[in-house]
């Protein structure tokens, strides 16, 4: 499974990045071969629809998940169109500890509430 992430910056010292849409950079995990791809969020230079373009460069990449700290409605409707869950993890959280509570199903899954 690949598990986009959005961090402050690529590399072992990233951390969670709160912003979704707005995020310098997603690492994409991959749970079957464990390894890291470390992608700069081109939408951070959108005006905007940062997060719809972002969602969409995970979309293409085969993300099946998304970890962050806020999620923006645009982008909630992009990414659960494309079936991506989207899971909630607290800010500044290191990037081998947001893999640890993933793994360990301590993340809660953003629900979108519908009345």
């Amino acid at each position: 499974m690949k598990i986009a992430i959005s961090v402050t910056r690529p590399g072992d010292e990233a951390t969670l990045e709160m912003r979704f849409g707005r995020c310098p950079y997603f690492a994409v995990y991959d749970s079957e071969s464990e390894n890291f791809d470390w992608y700069e969020n081109e939408g951070i230079k959108a005006a905007s629809g940062a997060g719809t373009g972002a969602a969409q460069a995970l979309l293409d990449r085969g993300v099946e998940a998304v970890i962050s700290g806020q999620f923006g409605p645009k982008a909630v409707q992009v990414l659960e169109a494309g079936g991506v869950k989207m899971f909630l993890a607290p800010a500044n959280l290191p990037i081998n500890e947001v893999i640890a509570k993933w793994r360990a199903g301590e993340l809660k899954e953003y629900q979108i509430q519908r009345f």
